[in-house]
């Protein structure tokens, strides 16, 4: 349509043959001009060099004051070559170069872009200062290793120490504030490593879900403040001595870890009440979890625990105790070892019957057993005056059994669901 108008404004007013064809001739270069530009322009894109070979993870660190720029682009590509550790930081800030890449090794050879996965947003907040670190991050094969966050960093305890700086800055702050006090909140963010900056944080709470981690990270377990830490979906495979000196810990979730055993002491940690180590595939639990000497609520859900023959009188303080989606068959009479038990949360097992050894939890107020094949309910469980409520399949469960369950405990609402309605 464009074309179509200025060829007629041509026309009419260019009246001079001479003029109007030298004026056709050179519009016309100049169209073509602009439809090469454009398709270049289309095609612009980074040329990333990798070492022949190279395995692993590599990155570009970028808008490191004093460090390198990257060279200039020409004919809209720019050529990057990355160092043979993998690793290149640059002053270049990552808003200055194209956003496609390409794949290349210095034998000339293609990358296979489905063999590397390339993540262009990563960011490392300096934590204790405004300051953050973007970089591009490449892995090969899907084999992530740490030397590019462990540089990473170094550079950010540099920027801490203002050895270095960082041209990057954001309004994404990472210590909040609550009405308990200040917290530290660095969930789901791809992390190996932290900034020695944060031993120094005076924070009560700390949330590192979701992240690589493969120990805690020292610099948490040197914040005397804290109460609270959250470290649960990492690569955790054990718990270091180092946790005795959070001596103020009061809750500590490791679900979704590797840990498979305990083997670090936890007797000394006596103000630790809540302990989660849910979703860990563990079928027993560890004794030094029982030598903790204060603990009122256990969260081993989502487990393969089968039986109850881990409770003993260690655990006798527990108020909460949370087992649902395990492979329980059974309540048994280990459960007269929890006089003080408040909470029990036995929901998705396979129990088919409420025992009379029920009786034994006198002070218990919320019972969840549904999602399990109840065919039997003790009249014991009316000495359960304290229940609040209660949840239960009624599949197996005939009308006279529920009538009986309503009157032997009046003060408890009793919410019956079938489990076959619920699978349709």
């Amino acid at each position: 349509m464009v074309i179509y108008l200025v060829n007629f404004l041509v026309f009419r007013f260019i009246k001079d043959r001479k003029v109007f064809l030298l004026t056709q001739y050179t519009l016309t270069i100049l169209y073509l001009y602009f439809c090469f530009w454009v398709y270049m322009k289309e095609g612009e894109h980074n040329a990333i060099v990798f070492p022949d070979n190279y395995a692993g993870q590599a990155g570009i660190i970028f808008g490191i004051k004093g460090y390198p720029p990257l060279k200039e682009t020409k004919f809209w590509k720019k050529t990057i070559e990355i160092p043979d550790n993998g690793i290149l930081i640059t002053s270049t800030k990552q808003e200055e170069i194209p956003t496609t890449v390409r794949y290349y090794f210095r034998n000339g050879k293609t990358g296979d872009r489905n063999k590397i996965t390339w993540e262009p947003n990563f960011e490392y907040s300096c934590i204790v200062n405004n300051s953050i670190i973007k970089s591009w991050l490449f892995t090969f094969d899907k084999t992530s290793t740490t030397q590019i966050q462990k540089t990473i960093a170094e550079l950010a305890n540099k920027v801490n120490n203002s050895e270095i700086e960082s041209l990057y800055t954001t309004d994404n702050k990472v210590v909040w504030d609550d009405n308990k006090g200040k917290y530290l909140w660095l969930q789901d963010k791809n992390l190996d490593f932290l900034p020695n900056a944060v031993s120094n944080l005076n924070i009560y709470k700390a949330i590192l879900t979701s992240n690589n981690f493969k120990e805690i990270p020292h610099q948490i377990l040197s914040i005397k403040s804290l109460e609270d830490l959250t470290i649960g979906h990492n690569p955790i495979t054990e718990i270091t001595p180092a946790i005795s000196n959070l001596n103020r810990l009061k809750s500590l979730a490791l679900n979704a870890t590797k840990i498979i055993d305990i083997k670090t002491d936890l007797s000394k940690l006596d103000s630790l009440v809540h302990f989660d180590f849910s979703s860990n595939e563990i079928s027993y639990l560890p004794d030094q979890v029982k030598n903790i000497p204060n603990l009122i609520w256990l969260s081993l859900n989502n487990n393969k625990f089968q039986n109850l023959t881990f409770i003993d009188s260690r655990l006798n303080k527990l108020q909460l105790l949370y087992l649902y989606t395990n492979k329980l068959k059974r309540i048994s009479s280990e459960i007269k070892l929890l006089p003080n038990l408040k909470e029990l949360l036995v929901f998705d097992n396979e129990i088919d019957s409420i025992p009379d050894c029920i009786s034994s939890l006198a002070d218990l107020e919320k019972f969840e057993i549904w999602d399990n094949p109840i065919k039997y309910i003790s009249p014991e469980i009316k000495k359960l005056i304290k229940l609040k409520e209660m949840r239960i399949d009624d599949d197996y469960l005939t009308p006279q059994d529920k009538q009986k369950l309503k009157t032997w405990l009046p003060n408890c609402t009793i919410n019956f669901q079938t489990r076959a309605d619920k699978q349709k």
